[in-house]
């Protein structure tokens, strides 16, 4: 199976929780490059993303999160949502999405269970494919 095989079978929905609009467009434009054709849910704000997981809309399969945000960082974001039982789900695979290169906020984002990588900003077509196949193999455990 290719990635974009994988992309298409196994990623319909994919939420991005970035407050900088520019990053969210060239993500975008990753995506497109990549062969990614599903539906993508763009919150700039952690309360946003939180109230949409909240109310119980289509659960996303996968969940790009930046660490730095203004009012909630994307840490707060993932506490809230494992302390309420939104994540881990059996559906969703997170990866925190950051500038940082830290290793720090590194090892701080892999201690959240619903956390299946860590990509530095801006994604990239080859970084993309490899959560991807990350998450396609998690979800066929």
């Amino acid at each position: 199976m290719t990635t974009t095989e994988l992309v298409l079978t196994s990623v319909a929905h994919i939420l991005l929780v970035d407050d900088e609009d520019d990053c969210n467009f060239v993500t975008k434009l990753i995506l497109k490059k990549a062969g990614y054709q599903g539906r993508l849910t763009t919150f700039t704000s952690a309360d946003e993303a939180l109230e949409y997981l909240r109310e119980g809309a289509e659960r996303p399969d996968l969940m790009f999160v930046d660490i730095n945000m203004p009012k909630y960082t994307g840490f707060d974001l993932l506490t809230f949502c494992e302390n309420e039982g939104l994540l881990p789900n059996g559906h969703t695979s997170v990866v925190m999405f950051s500038s940082s290169n830290r290793p720090v906020d590194q090892e701080r984002a892999l201690s959240f269970r619903s956390v299946i990588g860590y990509v530095e900003k801006a994604l990239s077509v080859e970084s993309f494919e490899r959560v991807v196949r990350e998450h396609e193999r998690l979800r066929s455990c």
